[in-house]
């Protein structure tokens, strides 16, 4: 069974594992006290952010979640690293293609000395 595959259970078990998760999605509305899909106090919250509200730096995502009260730790603890990079975007593709030759070059060469 290892290392065999085979398209059509690969199709079983995705629709298994769909029909799975509708039976539990049914489970769940049934057995749950309920949420309010309309109405005040219906709006979704995501760590504070209120879609409708415009947040400075970010106008032109008006009523889109930005994600900038969730990823703050990440962002702040690597500052450093986000302002190196963005200081090196530069935005033309034959910077991209040089690094991507450079980088395939040093992995080719580790490959050649050491595989």
């Amino acid at each position: 069974m290892f290392g065999y595959w085979d398209a059509l259970y690969f199709v079983f078990v995705f629709i298994v594992g769909l029909i799975l998760a509708y039976l539990l999605e049914r489970w769940a509305k049934r057995s749950g006290m309920g949420t309010r899909e309309t109405g005040p106090g219906a709006k979704m919250f995501i760590s504070g952010e209120d879609p409708d509200r415009i947040i400075p730096g970010f106008e032109h995502l008006e009523g889109n979640y930005t994600g900038k009260n969730v990823m703050w730790g990440l962002t702040y603890a690597l500052k450093g690293f986000f302002t190196a990079l963005r200081n090196e975007h530069t935005g033309l593709l034959t910077d991209y293609v040089s690094y991507l030759v450079i980088t395939t070059a040093f992995v080719m060469g580790v490959l050649l000395i050491w595989g």
